[in-house]
Formats: structure tokens, C-alpha cells, sequence
């Protein structure tokens, strides 16, 4: 990336034709659509920026990240031009920062410089639930809001939010991308005849390490447990502070573990038995975290054990995810709509 060059907001686009003319010869200009960033200026900053940063090299696209610094004492509203790219492709990145008071002028700043004619995304990295004053404006420009349910206090509230959305505009969520490995996983077991409704126990471990970046822990776990009460239709009894769940004729529980190498909030293992005692044991693998060894067993046999690569857990491949998937998931919307019953003692 190179180094970002403040101008003038009615300077954008001419002073982003002349970088582009000194970088003729070494770079390609590129954009497949259009990505809005809304980013409170936290120690989280760095991090969004590094996954967007690593999306835009992948699939070139028109950034506008936008920041939002509520502490600072000097008033105003800052812009910036860039370049990122792999290689000899490369994108526009521009940059807009402002004070809680000239966040009103945001949405005036941006329009001009949205590529016509291209889907237009939003990321935004903030909690639904809390009232923002540039919401309602730029998500009536996306074509596709993505959520990251990891900044969500409540994820009964934010669960609430997003539904109440969902006629609107296609939304999708990074923590839900975060597990489709393991939703991939489940599914496989019940390929081959075996009857999904016949679980009646499951067990989901979870890494509880928090860092400066991801505190939330829980999500991830509590998103794979509603999905599968979702698909299976589980109606839920009682919930327990300490994620012990019961429905009628099933159990749940969720447990947290800490893994150095593997991120905050990554499911680390899967434990399901069924009616006919048929249990399935899925743990990922220490030296190779993206690896889960499967073993199965019953009261006549043990089969034996084999992996499953769920994928690596690369810096930014979640958004990556949901950039590439269209429309709102079915089993998204189910999952929030199972949550508001799980959730619904503020356990997540």
C-alpha cells in the first residue's frame, strides 16, 4: 500500500487521475465493486484494516474507509488517497476520517466517489444495535451490509437488529463465515443415510482466549448450536448462565478451552451422540489446527479416525466469504431467529 496522501475532499478524484499517472507503468487500475468501511478509531482499527487491505488485494475494488474519532479534541473531517494492490493490479483507497460532529457531512463526502453502476458493499465493524448517525444514510446505498457480530455486546439485540433488517438489504455476518467449516463438517456426517434428527446430545468447545482485537468469544460456538436447533427444529426448555441447554428430548453445552495458536473465538472441537448411541468425536489437531480428526463409534464398533481440512484460518478469508456470496443465507436468518430463544437470558 502506498503511503496515504491527505487532500482536499473536492480533490479526490483529480488528485487520485495524477498518482495514477505516475504509476502508469507500474500498476494496472482495477475495481470489481465498491467497499464502504465504518470503523470507530480503537485499538480494532488496525486489525479492520488489515483484513480490507488483504480482501482489496485479492479482488480489486474501490475502498472508501471511513473512521470515526469521537475522542478527538480538534474538530473536522480529514481525507486521503492511496493505492493497495498485489502485484501490478491495484485499487483506489480513500480514506475519510472525522469527528463525531462532522459525521453529517460523510455521507455528502462519499456519494461522488462511488463507482457507478458496481455492487456496493458496506463492512461496517460497529454494533447494529446502537443507534449510529451514519447507518441509516450509507445503507441505503449498499447492495450488501456485512456485520462482524464479534462487536455486538448483545448478540440477542444484535440478532434483533439484523432481522429487522433483512427485507431491506442483503446482509451476511463474518462470524457466520467463521464457522461454515464446521457447518460443512455436520453436514458430512449425514450424508450417507444417517438421520440428523437422531441427535440428542452435543457438546462445543470453543476457544476463550481474548485478545485486543476479539473479546466476544462465544459467538462463533453459539452460532453453530442455533443453526443446528434451527435445521432440526429443537424447541428450547431452559438455558443456564453456564451454556448448559435443554430442549425437549435434547442437551446442549457449551464449554471454553484457550489455544495460543488458533483465534479468539474458533470452535476447537465437536462432540455429537445420537439416540441409537452413535456418538461422533471432532477435535481439531494441535500441530495442524485447520485439520479435525474425526472418530466414530457405537456400542458394536469404532470406525477409524480420519481428517477434515476446514480450511486455514487466514487473515481476512471471512470476508473474503461473504463478499463472494449473494444474496441474505436462509440458515443465517434462521440462526438469528433461533438465537432470540437461546440468547434470550443475555448468556452471549
Amino acid at each position: 500500500m502506498i503511503t496515504p496522501q491527505v487532500v482536499q475532499p473536492r480533490n479526490i478524484e483529480s488528485e487520485l487521475i495524477k498518482l495514477w499517472e505516475s504509476l502508469s507503468k507500474e500498476k494496472l487500475r482495477a475495481c470489481l465493486f465498491n467497499l464502504m468501511v465504518v470503523n470507530q478509531l480503537s485499538p480494532r482499527t488496525s486489525y479492520i484494516r488489515e483484513i480490507v487491505q488483504k480482501v482489496s488485494e485479492k479482488y480489486p475494488c474501490r475502498v472508501l474507509f471511513i473512521t470515526v474519532d469521537s475522542d478527538t479534541k480538534k474538530e473536522g473531517l480529514t481525507t486521503a488517497i492511496s493505492v493497495v494492490g498485489s502485484g501490478n493490479i491495484a485499487c483506489d483507497y480513500i480514506d475519510i476520517v472525522a469527528s463525531q460532529s462532522e459525521l453529517g457531512k460523510v455521507p455528502f463526502v462519499i456519494l461522488p466517489h462511488l463507482v457507478p453502476d458496481l455492487p456496493i458493499l458496506m463492512l461496517w465493524t460497529e454494533d447494529p444495535s446502537i443507534d449510529h448517525p451514519l447507518f441509516t444514510s450509507l445503507s441505503k446505498l449498499a447492495h450488501r451490509i456485512i456485520f462482524d457480530s464479534e462487536s455486538a455486546a448483545s448478540l440477542l439485540a444484535f440478532s434483533q437488529k439484523v432481522l429487522s433488517i433483512k427485507k431491506s438489504t442483503d446482509t451476511a455476518d463474518l462470524n457466520w463465515a467463521r464457522i461454515e467449516g464446521w457447518r460443512d463438517l455436520i453436514t458430512s456426517l449425514f450424508h450417507s443415510g444417517r438421520d440428523p434428527n437422531q441427535i440428542q446430545y452435543m457438546h462445543i468447545t470453543y476457544n476463550a482466549r481474548e485478545t485486543e482485537v476479539f473479546c466476544h468469544t462465544k459467538v462463533q460456538s453459539f452460532y453453530l448450536l442455533a443453526w443446528v436447533a434451527s435445521c432440526l427444529g429443537w424447541k428450547l426448555q431452559q438455558a443456564s448462565q453456564a451454556c448448559d441447554f435443554t430442549f425437549e428430548g435434547r442437551s446442549a453445552k457449551l464449554e471454553k478451552t484457550e489455544w495460543e495458536e488458533l483465534g479468539s473465538g474458533m470452535i476447537t472441537a465437536v462432540y455429537i451422540e445420537t439416540e441409537d448411541g452413535v456418538s461422533f468425536d471432532m477435535s481439531r489437531i494441535h500441530c495442524e489446527p485447520h485439520h479435525v480428526m474425526i472418530k466414530t463409534s457405537s456400542k458394536e464398533k469404532c470406525e477409524m479416525p480420519y481428517p477434515f481440512v476446514l480450511g486455514k484460518t487466514a487473515t481476512g478469508q471471512s470476508l473474503v466469504k461473504e463478499i463472494i456470496t449473494k444474496g441474505t443465507s436462509t440458515h443465517y436468518l434462521n440462526t438469528l431467529t433461533a438465537i432470540l430463544a437461546l440468547d434470550r437470558g443475555g448468556i452471549c
